[in-house]
């Protein structure tokens, strides 16, 4: 699998994505009313989902941490509850690889298929999985219908992110080693910082 797209966690939506085009990025929410999240696509690569709120209602997900799927819920409660910053990262791949991920980590996790219908009048449809191990990346397949938009560059002059460095104890990183080849994707110590790179040499 490859590298999908980053989690940015952000307290006020609309503030967030007036910063991030204050920096010359184009933004687009991820539907039209009551929006929860907005998009940073590129045109190959991964792209940044800023996520104002998961949407879980935070008693149920206490309950259901505490349940056989917990892991899910306590990360989605982790990135609701979380300080802003990147939180969360998916690695993509088309129907068969995000099989054969959800057996190599032995179908523990949360899978779940559902659909949104985009700005643009889209619906795009995907399936995602969330291991029980909240250290690991989440999986999800390819969209129905691809968003990124093709041959752009946003209007500071970026077009990709290059580069993942995403913290992950060394116990963990043959798992994940063996989910994605992905050469943009750099396992670092944990504590370390969770960052990107794009193509223009500056980082988030």
């Amino acid at each position: 699998m490859q590298l999908g797209h980053v989690i940015h966690k952000v307290r006020d939506l609309d503030r967030a994505v007036a910063d991030f085009e204050a920096k010359g990025f184009a933004v687009e929410y991820g539907r039209a009313k009551k929006p929860y999240n907005a998009l940073i696509y590129f045109s190959h690569g991964p792209y940044l989902e800023l996520l104002a709120r998961t949407g879980m209602p935070p008693l149920l997900g206490r309950l259901l941490s505490l349940g056989p799927r917990g892991g899910a819920a306590r990360r989605f409660l982790s990135w609701d509850r979380g300080p802003e910053g990147l939180c969360g990262l998916c690695l993509e791949g088309d129907d068969r690889e995000l099989r054969e991920a959800m057996a190599l980590l032995g179908g523990k996790g949360l899978r779940i298929r559902t659909k949104r219908v985009d700005t643009h009048a889209r619906e795009l449809r995907y399936e995602a999985f969330f291991p029980q191990d909240v250290d690991l990346p989440f999986l999800m397949s390819h969209f129905s219908t691809d968003p990124r938009p093709q041959g752009f560059t946003h209007p500071n002059g970026i077009s990709a992110i290059t580069r993942v460095a995403y913290p992950l104890p060394a116990s963990k990183r043959d798992t994940v080693l063996r989910l994605s080849d992905d050469p943009g994707l750099e396992l670092v110590e944990p504590g370390g910082a969770f960052t990107i790179a794009f193509d223009d040499g500056s980082t988030l």
